[in-house]
Formats: structure tokens, sequence, C-alpha cells
């Protein structure tokens, strides 16, 4: 070890890595990116008006089809359990096809379900075309890859900020615009309303994405994909989520109806743990995305956020119609503080986040709200008045897109830019599977209570159709709205309880700065200057790593491939009071 006074560090300077990040360049132009963003806007918000109009329709869907409430609840059951599976093996397809195609090739398959589900005549058809849609909802991943390509890391907080303001736009218009479709023309129509926007946005993306068009024959760069391991993991993931989506619904959890395909699909993924680790040459699931701690945080967060979010967002539903006796519109209107505050809360945390060039301060007040908000939610009843319900929502959906937004740049700003694309469909992956497990468990647990209630004073064990029948007639039976209150504050309980756990773990870790050139210039931040004031050491980046293992450039231009590369000798760590060199 080697030391020299005169490259010694003030304690007020800022802590940054020992070389600035090589000047990074957009594979297309701004104007060209805009626009290329301008289309899948389009997308993102179709996709939810789609999500929240079949979810108007479904009591219109059971009546034409005389469907039982059970398998029109499989409608949203087929769609979660395919958009999960789906998203990993179409992104890992992406990077030897090319964006261009997959994303092509997810359109095409929305326009054929909702083709086949607009048109069925029975309702397993129905079902078929909601899990072709589900495929299709693999568009949210490939948006997010496209903009990991095109956009620095610094400037993407802000555009993913727009791009979840279309999506919650969706699912405020969506409710109203299904509405009125099906009162005036049928619950048909929601099928068909969206596909000249899938046209539209075909045509765009179709003539101006092709930015990272693969080298070499397709052939051989498909022959790159792990096939093995896509085969694995399809069936076993779906064994494993499916009795977590159906239990207690469409049969009990001591059924071997749910165990058989939950511990083979437990096997099933444990098996492809050990193909990803030993045996695969290019795995699906690459291990140097869970080598930092603050990355492994944040998806279990991501993972959290969507199991809480699509809680609260059914069982908001149940409180405002079954609780306080709103109408559908009343119930949409009632939404809002969550439906607006989200979007807006992470835009104006992503321009913060641009603005100071760090993270840690969104998540030292995200999570915190969060928590603090949805344990608030406990005083929801019969009696609250509007005026504190509704700041009460409303800090429930600022938190949740601080959050959201803040997790989402970090695991971009903790990860090399070559394995970007890789880190947003992992953590698109996890956020959707919390999405499918968030229906599964605030079912059972809402069920639970519910039963536990009602066994108390006399009652029956309910299953997934008296439950709905039991909501559906809650005005002739005002007795039952404090059985239904008190099993709402369980489920917002579990919430904050998660909340809490996930909060905790993403704020032990010290965040990286979301621009490295902008802090190696001298712009740092006050908790970059605190930890050089206490004389931490902060290692190399990910993104100037060469260790064995890291990423070289793939077949296609921006991705990324294992390849053995020596560790390189010499590299500087930036220690405070002296530099020193690894041997």
């Amino acid at each position: 070890m080697s030391s020299s006074p005169s490259s010694s560090l003030s304690p007020a300077q800022p802590l940054v890595e020992s070389e600035p990040e090589p000047a990074w360049k957009p594979p297309v132009s701004r104007r060209r990116a805009k626009i290329i963003f301008g289309f899948i806007l389009i997308v993102q918000f179709m996709l939810s008006v789609d999500m929240t109009s079949v979810a108007v329709a479904l009591p219109s869907v059971a009546k034409s089809m005389q469907a039982s409430r059970t398998a029109v609840f499989s409608m949203g059951t087929v769609f979660s359990l395919s958009a999960t599976i789906c998203q990993q093996p179409l992104a890992e397809l992406s990077h030897v096809m090319g964006r261009k195609p997959a994303f092509l090739l997810v359109l095409v398959m929305f326009a054929l379900g909702s083709i086949i589900a607009g048109t069925a005549k029975s309702m397993t058809v129905v079902l078929v075309g909601r899990g072709i849609q589900g495929m299709s909802s693999s568009a949210s991943v490939l948006a997010a890859m496209v903009l990991s390509d095109m956009i620095e890391v610094k400037d993407r907080a802000t555009w993913i900020s727009y791009q979840n303001a279309a999506q919650a736009l969706g699912l405020v218009f969506g409710p109203l615009m299904a509405g009125a479709l099906i009162k005036s023309v049928g619950w048909r129509s929601i099928f068909f309303i969206n596909l000249p926007s899938i046209g539209i946005s075909a045509l765009g993306l179709w003539y101006f994405l092709g930015f990272d068009k693969p080298k070499g024959k397709m052939l051989d760069n498909l022959k790159r994909v792990d096939w093995v391991g896509i085969v694995i993991f399809t069936p076993s993931s779906v064994a494993f989520l499916a009795p977590f989506t159906m239990a207690g619904v469409l049969f009990k959890w001591k059924s071997w109806k749910a165990l058989v395909p939950l511990f083979g699909g437990l096997a099933g993924l444990l098996l492809l743990a050990a193909h990803q680790r030993f045996w695969a040459k290019n795995p699906m699931f690459r291990a140097v995305v869970f080598e930092k701690p603050v990355v492994v945080c944040s998806l279990f967060g991501l993972t959290v956020f969507g199991v809480c979010v699509n809680m609260i967002f059914y069982y908001l539903v149940v409180f405002w119609s079954g609780v306080r006796g709103f109408d559908e519109i009343l119930t949409g209107i009632a939404l809002l503080p969550e439906t607006l505050t989200i979007p807006i809360s992470a835009i104006l945390c992503g321009f913060w986040m641009r603005r100071t060039n760090e993270i840690r301060s969104s998540m030292r007040v995200g999570w915190p709200l969060t928590v603090l908000f949805l344990g608030l939610l406990w005083f929801q009843d019969e009696k609250t008045h509007l005026g504190v319900l509704i700041p009460i929502n409303i800090g429930v959906g600022f938190g949740a897109g601080v959050i959201s937004s803040a997790m989402n740049v970090t695991i971009l700003a903790a990860t090399a830019k070559k394995i970007n694309g890789h880190v947003t469909a992992m953590a698109y992956l996890f956020k959707s599977a919390g999405m499918c497990l968030g229906i599964a468990v605030g079912t059972a647990i809402f069920t639970l209570q519910m039963t536990e209630r009602f066994k108390a004073i006399g009652g029956d064990e309910m299953d997934s159709e008296s439950m709905l029948r039991m909501l559906k007639d809650v005005k002739s039976n005002p007795e039952s709205r404090g059985a239904i209150v008190s099993s709402l504050r369980v489920l917002w309980m579990v919430c904050c309880g998660l909340a809490g756990i996930s909060g905790v773990l993403c704020n032990l870790w010290k965040y990286p700065l979301i621009d490295k050139n902008k802090a190696a210039a001298g712009v740092g931040n006050a908790d970059v200057q605190n930890q050089a004031e206490q004389g931490i050491t902060v290692q190399e980046n990910a993104s100037t790593s060469t260790d064995s293992g890291c990423y070289d450039s793939s077949p296609i231009s921006g991705q990324a491939s294992i390849v053995d590369i020596p560790q390189q000798k010499g590299t500087e760590v930036v220690v405070v009071g002296e530099r020193q060199s690894e041997p």
C-alpha cells in the first residue's frame, strides 16, 4: 500500500468514484427519441384503459355469457398470470431480435386477443383472448427497455414519470369510457375501442424503431437465447403462481389442486436457479443483476409495491361501494386521490432526483410517508368524514408515487449501463409478480377475516360466491358493514407491515449518484459529503468494473452478453486521507 499526502481528500470534498464514466452517446437523436416515446405513451395509455375497462365490464359479461362469478373472476386471473410469465421471455428475445420486432409482436398479440375476446361466443373463448392480451402486456417492459436504450440515466427519472402519468390517465379515463360504451353499445365494444390506437402505434414504432438492429444472422442470434431456462421458467412459474390466484376462490388451500402445483412449481424454480447458476451459457436471470444489496432491496420493494397497490385499489373499491354505499361512478371518483396522486408525485420525484443528483432523500421521505398513511387507513369506516378520508388517501398515493420512481431509478443507477435492459426487465417481472400476488393475498385475507366474523355471530363459512353476493346486497344488510370495515383494517395493516419492512431494508444501504460525471466535476450532495466526512470507502461502480463475468458488447448494439475478461489490476479506490491501489 502506498499513500501520498498530496493526494489526500479534504473531508468536505464529495466522495466519488476514482474516474468519471465515459461519455454516453445516445443511439438516436433527441427529436427521434421524443417521437418514439410519444408512441410508447399511446401504448401505455391503451394498456391501462383496457385493464380498467374489463373490470367495469365484468357484470355485463357474466350476464351475457350466463357465466358464474368464479368464471368471470378468472378473466383477471388469466390475464395476470399470462402477463407475469411472458414478460421475461419476451424481454430476453428482444435482446437478440431487437426491440422493434418484439414490440410489434406484442402489439399484434394484443390485437389478436382483443378480437378473440370481443367476438367470443363462450366464456372459454373469452378467457383465451384475455390470456393472449396478458402476453401483450409485455409492451410495458419493452417500453421501459427502449427508454433505457435511448435516454441517459440522469434524465430517465423524468421520462419514466411521464410514462407513469400515461398509465394513470388510462386508469382514470378507462372506467368512464367503458361505462359509456357498455351502456350505449355493449360490453364487446371495449375490446375493439383500442384497435385504432394499436394500429397507429404499430405504424409509428415500425418506422422509427430499429436503432438496435442485430448484427449477424438471426438464427445465430437465436441460438444465444437461454431456451432451456425459458422452458423451465414458464411451466414452473405458472404452477407456482396459479394456487395463489385461484386457491380460496376456485378451490380450498388444503386441496391437492392447490398444494401439488404449488410445490411442483417451487421445485421447478429451484431447478431453474441451479440451471442459471451452473449450466446456462447466457442465463436469462443474470447473477450480476443481484450483486448489489441496494438493487436486491429495490427489487423486493417493487414486489411489495405491486402487492400493496393491487390490494389497495381492489379493496378501496370494496370500502367505497360496500361501506360508504357509492355507486360505480362515485367509486371511480373516490379513487382519484390515488390514481392522480401516484403519477403526479412520481413526476415531482423525478424532477427532484435530477436536480439533486441523488436518490436517498426520496427513499427517506417516500417510505415513511407510505407507512404512515397506510396505517391511517385503519380509521376509515362508515362514519369518517370525507375531509379526513381524502387527505389520507392522497398521502397513500403520494408516498407510493415517490418510492416507485425512486426504486426504478435506483436499479438503473446502481448497475452497468450495458445491463440496464436486463435489470429493467427484472424490475417489471418482480413488480408484476407482486401485483399478481396482491390480488390473491388480498382475497385470502379478506375472505378469512369475513368468515371469522360471520362465524362469531353464528353465520356460515363464506366462499367467493357468497362473498360477492353479500357485498352486492350490503345496502339491505347494514350490519355487515362493520364486518367489512374490520376485515379491511386487517388488510390495511398487512400492507403497512410489508411497506415498513421494505422501507427499512431500502434505507439500510448507500445509494449511487445518478450522474457520476456531474459528481466527478465537483457537484456533490449532502449524503455523499457525509460519507466523506465519516471516512467511508466507496467501491468502484459496476459500470466501470471489468471483473470476470462482466458484460461486453453483444451482437445487438447497446446490449450485453457474458464474457470472461481477466480482472484489471491497479484499480484506484478513493479513501479519505489517502489513495491506495489494490494489489
